[in-house]
């Protein structure tokens, strides 16, 4: 009874924590930002509140962070490794704001793609 119990719990826990992670930060999502217009309320509309925010004197700085942990068959020895190992997904969106919250610089960084960088592109297009 201990045991059913047991499982029934973890697996309940399982499911509150999917439920509970923030919203994905997608390409399509990242395509809309746009330097020196997008603001702090339509980054928020986006990709939901921040996971960190960091005020100072001369800009805001905001992070937002998801994280998905690996299926519970990746914890159990040997078969773990037979369906698909330790993949966990990791995503980092920082973005820097102006004082009047007009976003300045973006970085965008995924366990899956290559990270993503607002001033290497601007750059890299002016020349």
């Amino acid at each position: 009874m201990k045991t059913k119990f047991l499982v029934t719990a973890i697996l309940l826990s399982t499911c509150l924590t999917v439920w509970g992670y923030p919203k994905s930060v997608t390409k399509e999502k990242i395509s809309q930002i746009r330097l020196g217009q997008t603001t702090e309320a339509d980054l928020v509309n986006l990709f939901g509140p921040p996971t960190t925010r960091f005020v100072d004197m001369s800009h805001i700085s905001l992070d937002w962070f998801r994280s998905v942990p690996m299926p519970v068959a990746s914890y159990l020895p040997f078969i773990g490794e037979l369906t698909g190992g330790l993949h966990i997904e990791a995503q980092q969106l920082s973005v820097v704001l102006s004082p009047d919250g007009r976003v300045l610089h973006y970085e965008m960084h995924s366990s899956k793609d290559k990270p993503r960088d607002a001033f290497a592109e601007q750059s890299r297009s002016s020349k």
